[in-house]
């Protein structure tokens, strides 16, 4: 269970933070909430699902083995250096005549009691919990019975002769009845719960409520909720600008509206979270290039760490591929990657550094799957090859400064045309970094400038296999300047 507990909190921490950094101040809310709600069961599932890998299986050239050790024992990797969990050193036991005689040790009887008192105050607090939550469906029952309905094309309107923010719970939208029938509410309130009725958002609401009770010691749930919820409103928000209403008056209603509101704890109000970052949201432009490039980079990102979290080791000599040479990486020679992630320098078996090629070969066939090429224990490129050992593709890699840290990587498909690029800042000289990609008829794909911290500067430009310009932006500081086309 404590394994559990920490690997499903590492996760979803992960994919809180990956959410923040890229997702979070873009205008694609329909897929933030699909992601958001996706990081939530992965995050809570995937600990608990497992597929075997081999322990000669290596990736990047670190064995599954080892891996699993410093995925599996957090807090090891946190008090210790990493370089025993990479590299360990195998000690020979001294040898001695002494005999050493056995003591029998019993566990301390209060080992069981400080277990069961602390499943009693989770039983405890859970229950307590549980029973608020009810108790807040309950409210919103009785309010509905307590209200006149008025019904509409999409909900049903529950007028209350109390205060009350507008706010809607599944087909339910509950407004005072005195400012609806004297028309002091807006159409434009009407149409951002609306919003939130069509699009179920009290569906997300009422499950994350509910694992906030289970799981109400993880402070991520709580932050989880507030983000799920602020979305819902970036989407109603954002429906109501797109249906015609005023941003400045639309931001101007919504400052008026909220003051001093008090929505129920379940439902979906308008007046949740009036932030600064809620407001410039309304009036932010989309960029379909900035976003398809995150949605890009998201894939591989989630496969790996599907990869860490669902992977155990396997004490099986099946594995289909094995390694001609056998090379090892010490954390001193881990250092920071301006391109991101980290660069590694591999030994040889004589512990030098390693020059050559290393290669994987299909241990049924014997056949050639995969090439690395090392210079002075720098990983310079990489192959792929298929069932008839043709390659299918390769990645090159290059290396300056006096930390190493890799300046340019670039990829080629089976015929050997240039397919992407990526160059760090500094790289030949320039200021700047750049992206490219290239289409498989070698014609120019995609390019962008980029400065430390990928934001991405100047003009960012996608191109047809023809050469014709499909779309152009123009940023600054990685913010959205201008949509030229």
């Amino acid at each position: 269970m404590i394994i559990y507990l920490v690997k499903s909190t590492l996760l979803l921490g992960l994919l809180f933070g990956v959410y923040k950094l890229l997702l979070e101040n873009e205008k694609m809310h329909r897929f933030n909430r699909f992601f958001l709600l996706f990081a939530l069961i992965f995050g809570l599932t995937a600990p608990l699902i497992s597929f075997g890998v081999s322990p000669e299986q290596s990736i990047a050239g670190i064995k599954m083995q080892q891996m699993g050790r410093i995925v599996n024992a957090p807090a090891e990797a946190v008090s210790k250096s990493v370089e025993p969990l990479i590299t360990p050193e195998q000690k020979p036991l001294p040898k001695t005549d002494t005999k050493i005689t056995p003591v029998t040790t019993s566990e301390p009887s209060w080992s069981i009691n400080v277990a069961g008192i602390l499943f009693g105050i989770y039983g405890l607090t859970t229950l307590f919990l549980l029973i608020r939550f009810a108790g807040g469906l309950m409210e919103i029952r009785n309010k509905i019975k307590a209200g006149s309905h008025q019904k509409t094309e999409h909900a049903t309107l529950v007028l209350l002769d109390e205060p009350i923010t507008p706010q809607s719970f599944f087909s339910y939208i509950f407004l005072e009845k005195k400012q609806f029938e004297s028309g002091e509410i807006e159409p434009e309130i009407l149409d951002h719960e609306i919003t939130h009725v069509r699009q179920l958002h009290s569906l997300d609401v009422l499950f994350t409520e509910f694992l906030k009770v289970i799981f109400w010691f993880n402070p991520l749930m709580y932050l989880y909720k507030h983000a799920i919820q602020l979305n819902h409103e970036f989407l109603a928000d954002d429906m109501v600008v797109s249906n015609g209403s005023s941003v400045s008056d639309y931001q101007n209603m919504l400052i008026r509206v909220c003051a001093g509101s008090k929505p129920m704890k379940t439902t979906s109000s308008i007046s949740y979270s009036l932030t600064k970052r809620r407001l410039l949201m309304i009036g932010k432009r989309f960029s379909a290039l900035r976003s398809g490039l995150k949605h890009l980079f998201l894939f591989p990102l989630l496969g790996l760490m599907a990869l860490m979290f669902c992977t155990r080791a396997d004490d099986t000599n099946s594995y289909s591929a094995y390694p001609d040479i056998d090379l090892t990486v010490s954390s001193t020679e881990i250092q920071s990657d301006v391109l991101g992630g980290t660069v590694l320098r591999f030994k040889a078996p004589d512990s030098s550094y390693f020059t050559g090629t290393q290669n994987y070969y299909n241990k049924k066939t014997d056949k050639k799957v995969s090439s690395f090429i090392f210079e002075n224990g720098f990983k310079t490129a990489s192959i792929s090859y298929n069932e008839n050992g043709e390659e299918t593709l390769e990645h090159s890699f290059e290396y300056a400064g006096s930390t190493n840290s890799m300046v340019a990587m670039r990829m080629f498909n089976d015929d050997g045309v240039q397919v992407e690029e990526w160059l760090a800042p500094g790289y030949d000289g320039n200021t700047l970094g750049s992206i490219k990609e290239w289409h498989p008829n070698g014609s120019l794909k995609f390019e962008v400038k980029w400065k430390e911290d990928l934001k991405y500067q100047g003009i960012m430009t996608l191109y047809d296999e023809e050469g014709i310009i499909l779309e152009q932006e123009r940023y600054q500081d990685g913010e959205l300047i201008e949509k030229i086309k």
